[in-house]
């Protein structure tokens, strides 16, 4: 390396910078030579020489091409980094611009919210429960105000016009992605439809503002006798009074998609109190997404009630709201299929008509069907106590049945997941919601089923063997009015024989080998005649469904079949000629009884038929025989009792003796009749007496008691 203070030439600088010895150089021995820029660090080299970080000269005498190109490359890689830079600086500017812009605009508009805020705050002073809201609003409109001052003003003032840009490219943006998404490309999320707030209250025809205590108690019980429910304070209720919200915890959080299917809401009446139709019709249109409901079809099955004259006038002043009356009265099938031919909805949803819907209650059944269309939902059915109109929250729970076709609820228990759609065995039939071309696909209702009563066995059975699910949905809320027993007459057929037809109709259909031993439990149903079944059985073979052996297994397992059981039928006491009875009695540590034996035939039957399995349960529906005995030996009673059957034994093991005898396992004491003047079941020391044997209605098989 050459010193330039030690060249006898002079030194020149060139356009790129680069310092070049001129052509008056007296050095013959560097005309090839190339000048070549070193930029080096003040350093000791390897050789003990100081070598400078100023940009020196470097004399090549060997290979002057290939030193040319490299000079070259490095030249243009110095070009090139200086472009980008360059375009860097020139971005970062913009994007300060830009962000600047993006304050001052957002800024403008956080004034102008705080603007309206207050003086919306300002028009209720009088209102103490805004207090906290105009505290708040206060605290923020100063702050607004000083974001204002500091940040948008002196901006405005400098580039009033880019500002002015700015925001009219923000706002057409915001509009274009809000017409986007609103109209084109609907699938984003929200939350439930909250419901209409603050409307006043609305009472139907028959509200009177002053009764004395002695008529109410009359009215009250002339409506008791007419509806089965207190119709009444029906009367007296506004029609869109307010519930509380009972969906479970989480559930308001939950978002769906906004491009729902539209529902068409279809409700059948017969005789039913107007107010209570109307307070239904109202839930249904105050608490639905408008987008949603396509139209609510009230199907009047041939009324005669003079109550229901000004029907057509209340109907008048609701919307999407259309009313139409049967030929003749049919029931509740037939006339849900006529509702049905006339919806226009993607969804069905199916109500009775002494409903209300909660809060958010349509867009969780809307959301499942979305995503899987052969899904049937079902809401959780809230109670609307019959005397008192109280709206209470039920928990969880989705319906079963036992094998005299009694229609239960088991209450499950979700753990942490309180928002999860439950596996539902069976439906109660008066509310869910279908797509409606499934609807058709599956098969609608079995038209030959007469009134009511055994179509959700049915239609649960068809859709679950059929490739469908049904589930109940703790998110969606819907209260429904429970009575004792059914205001109208059943078409001149008795109650009792027609829900035994119709239970026939889908035993003949659905239930395989099984239906033996529907008939053991419900013998009258044998006698009567169920009709043509053969376009049933050729829509079962038409849509290829499973077996009633794969229903139970997948979907009750607990319910015991003639496989699982050892006897069946009623137990019955040989000394004092009764049998164990339920009397009813359903909830967990309720009293067994014994009571005189039932004919099959009479209503009541049921609760004195049990199950004995190979697990050695004794069985009533979805509960067990159930004794806790602590201390064997007390001379305290030792009461027997129902709790819900866990398949573990322990409490629930009993052993059916070749005397007889019914013992209980864990506490080897006797299953025992009470003496005269009671009727609790009691355990006692086996002794053998006539209060402790018993017999069953059906024995399988003997050899299965061997203990």
């Amino acid at each position: 390396m050459l010193d330039p203070q030690d060249s006898e030439g002079e030194l020149n600088q060139d356009d790129d910078g680069l310092m070049m010895r001129s052509e008056e150089s007296s050095s013959p021995n560097l005309e090839d030579a190339v000048i070549v820029p070193e930029i080096i660090d003040r350093d000791i080299d390897e050789n003990g020489m100081e070598i400078s970080n100023e940009e020196s000269v470097v004399t090549m005498t060997t290979q002057p091409d290939a030193a040319t190109d490299e000079v070259t490359s490095h030249v243009a890689s110095v070009l090139e980094h200086t472009e980008q830079i360059e375009q860097a600086k020139k971005a970062v500017a913009d994007l300060s611009v830009i962000c600047r812009a993006l304050r001052v605009v957002l800024v403008i508009q956080c004034r102008a919210l705080s603007h309206y805020l207050r003086s919306q705050a300002v028009k209720h002073t009088d209102n103490e429960q805004l207090r906290p809201v105009r505290v708040w609003v206060k605290q923020h409109y100063g702050l607004a105000n000083k974001h204002f001052d500091t940040y948008a003003r002196p901006v405005i003032k400098q580039h009033g016009k880019i500002i002015w840009g700015a925001g009219m490219v923000i706002s057409a943006w915001l509009t274009f992605a809000f017409l986007y998404l609103a109209l084109f490309n609907s699938d984003y999320l929200e939350r439930s439809y909250m419901g209409l707030p603050n409307q006043p209250a609305i009472y139907g025809p028959f509200y009177k503002r002053h009764v004395s205590h002695r008529e109410k108690l009359k009215l009250k019980d002339l409506a008791m006798k007419k509806h089965r429910f207190n119709s009444f304070l029906s009367d007296q209720t506004p029609v869109n009074r307010p519930i509380g919200d009972t969906r479970s915890p989480g559930c308001d959080v939950l978002l769906y998609p906004h491009n729902l299917p539209t529902a068409s809401i279809v409700i059948v009446f017969h005789n039913e109190a107007l107010t209570v139709l109307l307070r239904t019709v109202h839930s249904v249109i105050n608490r639905t997404p408008p987008r949603l409901l396509k139209e609510i079809i009230l199907v009047d099955d041939y009324s005669d009630s003079s109550e229901l004259k000004t029907l057509d006038d209340e109907i008048a002043k609701l919307v999407k709201t259309v009313h139409v009356r049967m030929p003749k009265r049919s029931g509740l099938i037939k006339a849900r299929l006529y509702g049905a031919a006339r919806a226009k909805g993607d969804v069905m949803v199916f109500l009775d008509s002494h409903c209300e819907c909660n809060v958010g209650w349509l867009e969780p059944l809307l959301s499942e069907i979305k995503h899987d269309r052969r899904t049937v939902p079902s809401p959780v059915i809230d109670v609307i106590q019959f005397e008192t109109f109280e709206y209470m929250q039920a928990m969880p729970q989705v319906g079963a049945f036992d094998w005299s076709f009694t229609f239960y609820w088991q209450v499950k228990d979700q753990g942490s997941n309180l928002t999860t759609p439950i596996v539902a065995p069976v439906m109660a039939g008066g509310l869910f919601a279908i797509d409606r071309s499934y609807f058709e696909e599956v098969g609608t209702y079995d038209t030959e089923m007469n009134i009511w009563g055994g179509e959700n066995m049915e239609m649960s059975f068809r859709i679950w063997m059929c490739g469908g699910r049904l589930l109940s949905l703790p998110c969606s809320r819907v209260g429904h009015i429970f009575r004792d027993s059914a205001p109208y007459s059943f078409g001149g057929d008795s109650q009792l024989m027609t829900l035994y037809r119709n239970y026939a109709r889908a035993v003949e259909v659905w239930l395989d080998q099984h239906k033996a031993l529907f008939y053991r439990f419900v013998p009258l149903a044998k006698d009567v005649n169920v009709g043509d079944i053969g376009s049933r059985v050729k829509l079962r073979e038409k849509l290829k469904c499973k077996s009633f052996d794969w229903y139970l297994e997948n979907l009750l397992p607990m319910l015991p079949t003639e496989q699982r059981l050892l006897a069946s039928g009623q137990i019955k006491n040989t000394k004092i000629n009764q049998c164990i009875d339920t009397l009813g009695r359903r909830k967990a540590n309720d009293t067994v009884s014994h009571y005189r034996c039932l004919p099959n035939r009479e209503p009541g039957y049921t609760s004195q038929v049990w199950m004995y399995s190979k697990k050695y349960e004794i069985i009533s529906l979805e509960n067990c025989l159930d004794a806790s005995i602590a201390d064997p030996s007390s001379k305290e009673d030792k009461r027997v009792a129902l709790y819900p059957c866990h398949g573990l034994g322990g409490n629930q093991k009993w052993y059916y003796t070749p005397t007889q005898q019914l013992v209980h396992a864990q506490s080897e004491l006797c299953l025992t009749v009470g003496q005269a003047g009671k009727t609790k079941l009691l355990l006692e020391k086996c002794n053998g007496s006539g209060h402790q044997i018993f017999s069953f209605t059906n024995i399988y098989d003997h050899d299965d008691f061997d203990i």
